[in-house]
This record gives structure tokens, sequence and C-alpha cells, in this order.
């Protein structure tokens, strides 16, 4: 009888041990979430952030090549180079083109990837991914070659789709986004970080939930601030000031067990003042201590390509310096995987 009266214990011990297991498996993954807990990202530091940067491929030479030159002015390696693909047959749209795999040897790459055909100038509509049009020209051969390559990567689908007129509705966006996500499942890639990445701008922050995925499908939360200052007659704004509200959004709003890589950033100049953009870089070390769910941050050293042409390049009085500076701090020196 003791012997069945330990064995009728055990057995529901393990009947409500499973029933918990399987009620805490059915809860929603967060905002957009169906059903089914995240998996936790492969990337991310165990503390601090990494460093990385994206840098405009040259006109002459490699990319290779000039990110080393910037890292010799720096002082240090990049930990993750952003580049930029579109959606085309061909090398633009070739993820892990050109010297890629030779610059993911000692960094990681994020790899954006845009709806687009940068040759014609145009849109591909998210419709037309979603419903497996391009698996045969486009999705498959790339989930192929990123699983050849084997290190792990970080990829994001077509960031700041809430600025975008002509590619869909966001129910339209997120099934895009799913069947690259479940298509790269399926043929069997498992070195993929997913990145959803949004503008970050306030203004846009109502459709941001309209337009997520859901847990199980980003690793990473992503988001692009900028400090314009003059180049759009915008207030100043610290390091500090430019990123925290939204990284506060995301922190209430369902997505504080995400990790964020802050995908863009950078300042202009101010014209009044010139150790105005050495100092916005040198507050980067103190201002991340408060922010600890960014585990990465990719300064966005270019020229926006618009009418107004905002220039965010690591230039002007001390500003490489400041730069190179806080790339030294403790904080984002943390050790590749």
């Amino acid at each position: 009888m003791r012997r069945l009266a330990i064995f009728i214990a055990a057995a529901v011990v393990v009947v409500v041990v499973a029933t918990v297991i399987f009620v805490r498996s059915q809860q929603s993954g967060g905002p957009g979430g169906s059903s089914g807990a995240a998996q936790g990202p492969r990337l991310t530091p165990p503390t601090g952030a990494w460093w990385g940067m994206y840098v405009p491929p040259p006109r002459e030479g490699t990319l290779l090549s000039t990110i080393t030159g910037v890292e010799r002015t720096i002082g240090r390696r990049l930990d993750i180079v952003f580049t930029y693909h579109d959606m085309s047959p061909t090398d633009n749209g070739m993820l892990l083109k050109a010297d890629e795999p030779q610059i993911g040897e000692d960094r990681i790459l994020l790899l954006s990837w845009e709806a687009k055909v940068w040759s014609e100038n145009r849109e591909i509509p998210w419709r037309q991914i979603a419903d497996g049009s391009l698996d045969a020209t486009v999705i498959d051969p790339q989930a192929r070659r990123v699983k050849q390559y084997g290190k792990p990567v970080m990829i994001g689908f077509d960031g700041e789709m809430e600025r975008k007129t002509g590619s869909g509705e966001p129910a339209d966006y997120i099934a895009a986004y799913r069947h690259i996500h479940d298509r790269f499942k399926e043929l069997g890639v498992t070195n993929v970080d997913w990145v959803w990445a949004v503008t970050g701008y306030e203004e846009y922050q109502s459709k941001w939930k309209a337009f997520y995925p859901g847990h199980e499908y980003a690793d990473w939360i992503s988001y692009d601030p900028y400090n314009f200052g003059p180049c759009r007659d915008a207030p100043w704004k610290s390091f500090e000031e430019t990123l925290k509200p939204t990284y506060d959004w995301f922190q209430k709003n369902g997505f504080a067990e995400k990790p964020i890589v802050i995908g863009e950033y950078g300042t202009e100049a101010d014209p009044d003042r010139p150790d105005a953009k050495a100092e916005w870089y040198r507050g980067i070390p103190d201002a991340l201590a408060k922010m600890p769910n960014i585990k990465a941050l990719l300064q966005w050293n270019a020229v926006l390509e618009d009418q107004r042409g905002c220039d965010f390049r690591l230039q002007g009085p001390g500003v490489m310096e400041a730069f190179g500076a806080a790339g030294k701090d403790a904080h984002v020196n943390q050790p590749l995987p």
C-alpha cells in the first residue's frame, strides 16, 4: 500500500507539473504573438552591448578594406557590420555578397533585406512575397546561401516598414515576414537571428504593434534614432534623449524581454557649438547603463540620401576621438560568440 501511495503521489506531481508547463506553453508570446513561448536569440552578449557600424560601400576598393581602415582609426574592431540588400535576382539581392563572408569571419553580419528592386526603384508588394511567388527565384536561393555560410547572422526584413505606402497593409507585411522566416526554417536554416526594425520616431508609435509579426518570429527589436538637430530644424537632443523615449516605449508595451539592436544612429553637427557633436558621442557609455536591454548599437556613418542630406559621418572637431573613446568603454567590449 505504501508503494502504491508513493506511486499515486508521484503521478499527481507529474500531472501538476505537466499541466503548468502546458499552460505556460499556451500563453501568448506578447504583442502580435499567436501562441508558444518565444525562442531566445542565438546571439546577444551576456552583459553590455556590441559595437557596430554601417560603412557605405566604397567606389573603389573593397568594403572589407574600408571597414578595417575605420577600425584602425577608432582603435578597435567592430563587433557588427550592417549591410543592405534588395530582393532582385542579381548581385544586389545576394545575401553574403562580395566580401561579406570575409567581413563575417571576425564580426557579426546584420543583413538588411529590403522588399525592393533597386535598379528599377520599385517596391515589391508584401503579398507577392507572402504567396510564395518569389520563393524559387529569391527566397530559397538566399536561404541556401545563408545555410551554407554557417556562421550566425542577423537578418532584418524591410525595416522602417511603417513609413512605406506602396507595399501593402500591416497584415501583408506580417504575412511576408512570417513566410520568409518559415521558408528558411523549412529549408533547415538554423543560423539566423531575425530582426524586426521600425523607425523609432515617436509619431509612428501608434502603427508599430500592427506590423509586429509576433515574439516567436522576432529575435531582436530594432529602431533607428537620430539627433537631426539643425538639419531638420529639430531641437538638439543628447544621445540619451535621442534613444530613451522609444526604448521606454518598448519596455512598457510588451517587448521588455526582447534584446534591442540600434540598427542606425547618429547625430548632425551644431554650427553654433563646434564641440556639440563630440560631446554627444562622449555621452554614450553613461546613457547605455540606463538602457540595459540595448544589446547592440550601430553607428550609421553616412549622409542621408534625401533633399536635406543630413550628415551623420564621424567628422568634426574631436568627433572621431570621442567615438573611439566611447567604443573602448567596458560596456561595449563584450565577447563575440
